[in-house]
């Protein structure tokens, strides 16, 4: 409670200091939306971010189950029950707040006050339902809906988990209607948005749950979990720090435009968002230095409670300024230049120059999402190497190598010409989507990750679930460790893709073409980890299951060649009215098409078929291997004697 007085406070303030809440000229709304819209976006801000650490916590951080002073294994833990309730009851004041937003903005684009007649009420349903603020707050309003009920209903870990992640998709709407949505580059302020109000949620939201949960942990029963916890959560506040801190300035610097926007009211405030985020910086640093350290003695075994307690109100206060820079006009103007051509019309670029062998190297377009997956799957790589080693583990050069290469390789093809020129040529975003699916997870699997998880994370033992018991948890049924299933979505899918609606869906959506990627990365990874890994000696992929898969893919990729050459031209309606007047026709590039799925999809898959046809994985004795053995890319010293 004390939090949401200090975000409205902030708020109020800094309205009143950037003018956002100012008379206008014309079509004014009044006094009362002027100073209500800001208050309740900070409102709802906060209440989202509280929900979704609220979900995070229960979900992967704290023991579902009190076993120490419970009779059963069904009795809570004193602090999972305590964040559920509060995710349950800060939830309606979500779905309340995202409501009162969702009016207030239409009031004040139609510069009349909020009004109980018919008219008012038609015309907000028309906002509602045409035009895309409207819709991105019915979008959320409908997300915070579904969250609410189901925060009521749902006790399980993995539904908690799931009503998280439905949380976290209202990133989706509030980036496309940002302030740095408008710049220039679109999807890149989309993206580097997304980016960033996913560091928002988790960091701030989890230290709000931390404040909930304090009262439990810092008392003498909790105190031997209370360093635990705070330790678990620090690793994931350092994530996401980094990414609020760099998504932050680049958001910044596409809004202000220069050094002198610093100088205007809006970039005043920015300057303060950054102030209060390094110092909240620093306060995570004391945490990870010395503050846990510090939990169970006396004194100084309540500091880092304090330091909890000190975050949350200055997090809020953050929360309160960024509602108000969302009611203040930046110093670039918010609406971009209208499109004028027909590439602009439908991929909201002008069209790229021709397609040359230099330009694909030098064509580049920054997918800020893509940048900080690969950035932060990097950082998390090397730190886990690092740790292995200081354990005593050995770790392959050539996995780490493998991994930091598909990483580049994943960079490459969503920020230069294969995405660039995907979306003008059949051919290429045939290469594009082959990469994604088959390459990079090629890559990115030889680079053994769930072998360093093995390694370096350790199972838990009070019944939460982090990274190892969800991958256990995933990696649990014998039908997921199959090569044939897998095998077979991968292609099933790429198939669904091309020949039914959903690839014109893809290329009308930026988020539509995102989220397919991410599928293909994921299914692409499935498979190939299934193929690569070595396993006991009850589940050794003999070379007859290996051929078996291996022959099937090639066969369904040389289906899809000849598909592309005797099928009519896909998406002859987007392909054919860029109005491109170099490369190969329409047809000869669907032709070109299948060239692509040969050099992307069938020479790959040949190779690693032949790899492990050649070369038999070396059994480990059974009953040594867990879900997530470490394998050869990872050993201890001599003086151990454990299997790799």
């Amino acid at each position: 409670m004390a939090a949401f007085a200090v975000a409205v406070a902030a708020v109020v303030v800094s309205a009143a200091f950037s003018g956002a809440a100012a008379e206008r000229v014309a079509l004014d709304p009044g006094a009362f939306v002027r100073w209500a819209l800001p208050i309740a976006l900070t409102v709802h801000h906060l209440a989202l971010a509280v929900v979704v650490g609220c979900l995070i916590f229960a979900a992967t951080i704290l023991p579902p189950g009190d076993n120490e002073s419970a009779p059963g294994p069904s009795s809570p833990h004193p602090a999972f029950a305590r964040v559920r309730a509060v995710a349950a009851g800060v939830s309606l004041v979500w779905v309340g707040s995202a409501v009162v937003v969702l009016v207030l903005t239409y009031a004040n684009l139609a510069g009349q006050p909020v009004s109980d007649n018919a008219e008012f009420a038609s015309q907000l349903a028309y906002f509602l339902t045409d035009l895309l603020v409207g819709q991105a707050w019915g979008a959320i309003t409908l997300i915070a809906f579904l969250v609410c009920n189901l925060t009521f209903l749902v006790r399980s870990t993995t539904g908690l988990a799931a009503t998280a992640l439905l949380a976290l998709a209202t990133i989706i709407p509030i980036s496309l209607i940002g302030h740095a949505a408008g710049s220039d580059d679109h999807f890149a302020g989309v993206g580097a948005l997304a980016v960033h109000w996913i560091g928002v949620l988790v960091w701030v939201g989890g230290v709000a749950a931390l404040a909930v949960v304090a009262p439990i942990f810092a008392s003498k029963r909790g105190a031997h979990q209370a360093k635990t916890v705070l330790s678990r959560f620090s690793a994931l506040a350092g994530v996401a720090f980094f990414l609020v801190l760099t998504s932050g300035v680049l958001n910044s610097v596409l809004r202000l435009g220069g050094w002198e926007g610093l100088l205007s009211r809006y970039g005043q405030l920015i300057l303060i968002k950054l102030a209060a985020t390094l110092l909240l910086g620093a306060i995570g640093l004391a945490h990870r230095s010395w503050a846990i350290a510090q939990v169970g003695r006396k004194p100084g075994g309540q500091t880092a409670w304090r330091l909890v307690i000190a975050e949350v109100l200055i997090m809020a206060g953050i929360i309160g300024v960024t509602g108000a820079l969302g009611r203040t006009a930046p110093p670039v103007p918010r609406e971009p230049e209208p499109a004028i051509t027909p590439a602009e019309i439908l991929t909201g670029y002008l069209l790229p120059p021709d397609l040359t062998w230099f330009r694909w190297f030098t064509e580049w377009r920054w997918d800020w999402l893509w940048v900080a997956f690969a950035v932060t799957a990097a950082v998390v790589y090397f730190r886990g190497v690092r740790k292995a080693r200081a354990a005593g583990h050995r770790w392959a050069w050539q996995s780490t190598a493998s991994w930091l290469a598909g990483l580049l390789v994943l960079v490459y093809v969503t920020c230069a010409a294969p995405t660039i020129y995907g979306m003008v040529l059949i051919s290429v975003h045939t290469v594009m989507l082959l990469a994604i699916t088959v390459i990079i997870p090629l890559l990115l699997a030889l680079g053994a990750p769930l072998d360093l998880l093995a390694l370096t994370v350790q199972r838990r033992t009070d019944g939460s679930r982090g990274p190892h018991e969800w991958l256990h948890a995933a990696a649990a049924g014998p039908a997921v460790r199959s090569p044939l299933l897998s095998g077979a979505v991968v292609a099933v899918s790429l198939g669904l893709l091309y020949y039914t609606p959903l690839l014109r869906l893809a290329l009308d959506f930026w988020i539509a073409d995102q989220m397919a990627n991410l599928y293909f990365l994921l299914i692409g990874f499935w498979f190939m980890t299934t193929v690569t890994r070595p396993r006991t000696a009850a589940r050794t992929l003999s070379r007859r299951t290996v051929a078996v898969a291996g022959l099937a893919g090639v066969l369904l990729l040389w289906a899809t060649v000849l598909a592309f050459g005797v099928t009519p031209v896909l998406e002859v309606d987007w392909f054919g009215n860029l109005a491109r007047t170099w490369g190969p026709s329409i047809a000869a590039d669907q032709q070109h098409a299948g060239t692509s799925v040969l050099l992307a999809g069938v020479t790959p898959l040949v190779i690693l078929l032949t790899t492990l046809l050649l070369h038999r994985p070396r059994p480990t004795p059974a009953g040594t291997a867990g879900a997530f053995q470490p394998s050869s890319t990872a050993s201890r010293r001599p003086d151990r004697t454990d299997h790799p």
